[in-house]
């Protein structure tokens, strides 16, 4: 019976990583374009995108700069890159559990 437990639970952590990596990082896209665009000052080292970007969307360091719609997508990309990364780690701790049986 265990094993079934920890399946649908590494099954919903994977889910959650699943689908909200995926809108984390259109949204991140969506935020840099529109950063770029109004060019609204970068944080420095998130220019370019990446992780370091990723990591100032997470903490909603976009909410500072004032614009509406890079308010909106950066928010969007932060709620989803917590998710993915409570999933991630979720799904880590479920592998690392039946790995240990």
């Amino acid at each position: 019976m265990n094993s079934v437990i920890g399946s649908i639970w590494l099954f919903l952590f994977l889910g959650l990583a699943g689908s909200a990596g995926p809108a984390h990082f259109g949204m991140r896209v969506l935020a840099h374009r529109q950063q770029l665009d109004r060019q609204l000052p970068f944080a420095s080292g998130t220019d370019e995108g990446g992780l370091a970007y990723s990591w100032w969307l997470m903490r909603f360091g976009q909410a500072s700069l004032g614009d509406s719609a890079l308010r909106q997508f950066g928010a969007i990309a932060g709620i989803m890159g917590w998710i993915t990364l409570i999933g991630l780690l979720g799904s880590g701790i479920c592998i690392a559990l039946t790995m240990g049986r």
